[in-house]
């Protein structure tokens, strides 16, 4: 094999994709994974990051484009990791996705499976929440924006194609505050400075939250003000996070502005805490929640739902089922109490009982006592734990419905899965447009119960 050092230059032609969507070039026969590159274009590349088997580039200039190369919206695209396909047309970027979701199950599930086309209801705009650092520019001005890829330099931005303009009014607006009272921002070198972290979710009503490194900050009530003649319906957040640490929120937040009302989640309304996790694209949320309602059509058993969240799946699912007993299991609390509030609301209470606890642990306690019941599971990246996983096998359960929003962990936790189970469905969804992540729908069944789950169309 000829040797291939940082630094050096080559062309080539991109002869394939990789998972998140970066072209494939051959050295040899050393893979060159390539960002922005797409198959069949003749590129040229800058080498920096070499390994025995793989290696990486830059794409310094496409020699020949491809026809299915299109010019990105975002003027930030390629500095901004925000996006990773926006070079590409749409049918490629659903492609990839799909593609990504049966490689995954083949090499981390040991299995085939014939994936079926990406669903896709929406291509922009279509983020309901952003989570933003603060930098300070060359000036000594705080600004909000973007980290720079593989850097910790913040890059000011003033607009983002994959949010509303809500985006760009509300980063103009607390940037101006910041700079009028001249607060400080923190640098992760030093440990000193206030402002870390800017966090908004805008649904009926405008929710911020602004990460700190202090137990409190100034002038919030002058930023609630100014948010509020913009927005109208305005509540303004502290969340303390003192940890040098690459987590964005603190342990909790503490209302400073404005007050907490409900929000349009669908088919259902309700307060939703900033601590909750919430679905960014909320066409796709509610066909996820649709799809997995209708497979659940005619079970008669109990359902535990484990990762529950605020409960809008839950509450879909009591309203679908309304003989059906739930128990929802979520590790976060100020979550769990935003189940609680939206099931009493919704007169589901008697029969829906939402937990705060850990799933690995509130498996153990279940102790396998589920033989007729489903479980739903919508874990993190990560995936479920061994120990769940364990403990489902070990329960019996009738039926499973797994959310995945990594084919990777996916492919992983299925290969354990199929040891007793048939998977019936697998439909993937466009979550998040313009990026290589996908999100995934799978519906399995006991071997000997295979056709009791129903099958999406």
């Amino acid at each position: 094999m000829l040797r291939l050092l940082v630094g050096d230059i080559i062309e080539g032609e991109v002869i394939d994709l990789g998972v998140t969507g970066e072209g494939v070039v051959k050295y040899d026969t050393l893979p060159i994974f390539v960002p922005f590159a797409l198959p069949y274009e003749m590129v040229r590349v800058r080498i920096n990051y070499v390994k025995k088997d793989y290696a990486f580039g830059d794409l310094i200039e496409v020699l020949k484009p491809s026809n299915e190369r299109v010019k990105p919206r975002c003027c930030y695209f390629g500095k901004c990791g925000g996006c990773d396909l926006q070079h590409m047309s749409k049918a490629v970027q659903l492609e990839i996705k799909r593609t990504s979701v049966e490689r995954s199950l083949r090499r981390n599930g040991g299995f085939d499976y014939d994936v079926p086309p990406v669903v896709s209801l929406n291509d922009w705009g279509y983020r309901n929440k952003l989570s933003l650092p603060f930098g300070i520019n060359g000036l000594g001005d705080v600004v909000v924006g973007f980290y720079e890829k593989r850097t910790h330099k913040v890059v000011s931005m003033k607009h983002c194609a994959l949010h509303g303009d809500w985006a760009s009014e509300l980063i103009e607006i607390v940037t101006k505050w910041a700079n009028e009272h001249r607060l400080s921002v923190y640098n992760e070198n030093t440990g000193k400075g206030a402002l870390r972290h800017l966090v908004a979710r805008k649904l009926d009503g405008l929710q911020v939250t602004l990460v700190v490194n202090d137990d409190s900050i100034d002038a919030t009530t002058e930023l609630g003000r100014a948010l509020e003649e913009k927005f109208g319906d305005v509540t303004v957040f502290i969340s303390s996070n003192k940890k040098n640490t690459n987590v964005i929120l603190g342990d909790g937040a503490r209302l400073v502005y404005g007050k907490e009302s409900e929000q349009n989640l669908g088919m259902f309304k309700a307060v939703v805490s900033p601590m909750s996790f919430l679905q960014v694209n909320a066409k796709v949320r509610d066909a996820i929640y649709n799809a997995v309602a209708d497979s659940l059509k005619g079970f008669e058993g109990d359902i535990v739902e484990l990762y529950s969240g605020v409960g809008l799946l839950t509450a879909e699912i009591a309203s679908r089922l309304p003989r059906a007993k739930i128990t929802s299991v979520e590790i976060v609390k100020e979550a769990v109490k935003d189940a609680k509030q939206l099931m009493t609301k919704l007169g589901f209470n008697h029969r829906v009982t939402c937990i705060a606890d850990d799933a690995t642990k509130f498996m153990a306690k279940l102790n396998g006592k589920a033989q007729n019941s489903a479980i739903i599971l919508d874990p993190p990246r990560k995936g479920c734990s061994p120990e769940v996983l364990e403990a489902i096998l070990h329960g019996e359960f009738a039926k499973i419905i797994y959310i995945s929003c990594n084919p990777a962990t996916l492919g992983r936790d299925l290969k354990t899965l199929t040891q007793k189970y048939t998977i019936d469905s697998l439909q993937p969804y466009d979550m998040f447009p313009q990026t290589s992540h996908v999100e995934s729908v799978v519906c399995l069944s006991r071997k000997e119960n295979a056709r009791l789950c129903a099958r999406k169309n």
